[in-house]
């Protein structure tokens, strides 16, 4: 038995068809960043990573122990690194701010929020913006280096910076 359609039925099953076989062709809108962002985010020390470009501020921005406190002289290059993104499209980030082991955990994750925060202010000055939810606290969770040695602790004393695509 053979089915015999009319000829307009066919006609728009072809159509709806085709229509469905030029969508599939079509190309997905860019996704990622610009040449001109990825070179200003390996320029500023950004790593490419799991998580997006992430800059770590701990050989450049070390805080003592139990210290949130931006020296004048990092503010003025954290701000400079903020201008630079912002010149070229990257106008937020997530700031991940960390400690040592060193205390208690409760203390620990409210001193990494004031490190996110004392961080996040000259990136503002810089132009960047931020709602609250970027700039976290990540307190001991995430050590970088192990917390049994003085040279580690010192190395989990952070903030990090992560920009991904908007």
């Amino acid at each position: 038995m053979t089915l015999d359609f009319p000829r307009s039925i066919r006609t728009l099953c072809l159509t709806i068809f085709a229509a469905m076989l030029a969508a599939c062709q079509s190309v997905p809108a860019p996704t990622g960043f610009t040449a001109a962002q990825i070179a200003a985010l390996q320029t500023e020390g950004f790593i490419e990573n799991d998580a997006g470009w992430a800059l770590t501020f701990n050989e450049r921005l070390l805080f003592a122990s139990n210290e949130s406190m931006v020296h004048p002289e990092q503010k003025s290059r954290i701000e400079a690194v903020a201008r630079n993104l912002v010149s070229v499209g990257i106008t937020t980030a997530r700031i991940e701010g960390h400690s040592d082991s060193t205390g208690k955990p409760a203390y620990n994750l409210a001193l990494s929020q004031a490190r996110a925060q004392a961080v996040s202010a000259p990136l503002q000055a810089g132009g960047m913006r931020f709602t609250a939810d970027q700039i976290v606290g990540r307190g001991e969770t995430v050590p970088m280096s192990s917390n049994s040695t003085v040279e580690g602790r010192q190395d989990n004393r952070r903030v990090v910076v992560i920009v991904t695509p908007q």
